[in-house]
């Protein structure tokens, strides 16, 4: 038996536009039933909901280009995470995203040298709360060379995302750099001046921010011994 409210409804249709209004009405109408017996039954919408499929975990990559003069030992690097294909990426502008890697095209050893690891998908997070949760600490106009810079963001979106921090490797010169300048100003007499420290970020501590924005979660993927896989040069 059919329902009173299907009743009205046209039964059949000779024309593509009235099939197709017909199969609006019913669809309307089923939208409708299921919002009633919602209302009647609470738990119902939750059982449903329960069983609908949930999009993917997202899938995080970390980006890296060696930048500056080669040096064994003593590589700087800029780096950036891909979310899902979307990077996300700290400077000047503070915390920006776009599609691809577009933040590693204004260094001359990119795209030739640059490199991408795939780390695996995130659990418990995705890159609306990453940016939600990070964008406070990533302000415009508080980037500092040394202190502040594209590592010190990656670091804290890696263990927000996964529960990983970034290797060492990849911040050794500017800790190296950020000690000397520190206690004799080195790197500022070095450059003729051309790096003074941005006072927007003084306090900033990457410690402090990991131990504020989340504690780590299980992750499924890469991150056993805190070693990048690499996927793919470009």
């Amino acid at each position: 038996l059919k329902p009173f409210w299907l009743k009205h409804l046209p039964q059949h249709a000779s024309c593509r536009q009235c099939q197709l209004q017909d199969q609006d009405k019913r669809a309307m109408a089923g939208t409708l039933l299921a919002h009633v017996l919602d209302k009647v039954d609470p738990r119902r919408r939750d059982r449903r909901l329960s069983t609908s499929p949930q999009p993917p975990p997202p899938r995080v990559q970390l980006v890296v280009t060696p930048i500056g003069p080669k040096l064994p030992k003593l590589q700087a690097y800029h780096s950036s995470i891909l979310v899902d294909g979307v990077e996300y990426s700290f400077g000047g502008r503070g915390l920006v995203s776009a599609r691809g890697r577009a933040s590693h095209r204004a260094f001359p050893r990119a795209p030739g040298e640059t490199r991408s690891f795939d780390l695996g998908v995130a659990r418990g997070a995705d890159a609306d709360s990453l940016r939600r949760k990070l964008e406070p600490y990533f302000r415009a106009n508080t980037y500092d060379l040394l202190r502040k810079n594209c590592n010190s963001f990656t670091d804290c979106a890696l263990y927000y995302l996964l529960g990983q921090r970034l290797d060492k490797k990849y911040r050794c010169v500017e800790q190296i750099a950020h000690t000397a300048d520190r206690h004799a100003c080195l790197i500022q007499a070095l450059s003729g001046g051309g790096y003074q420290p941005n006072r927007n970020a003084d306090g900033f501590s990457v410690e402090q921010v990991i131990r504020e924005v989340r504690t780590p979660q299980p992750v499924h993927g890469m991150l056993g011994n805190h070693t990048p896989r690499p996927i793919m040069a470009f």
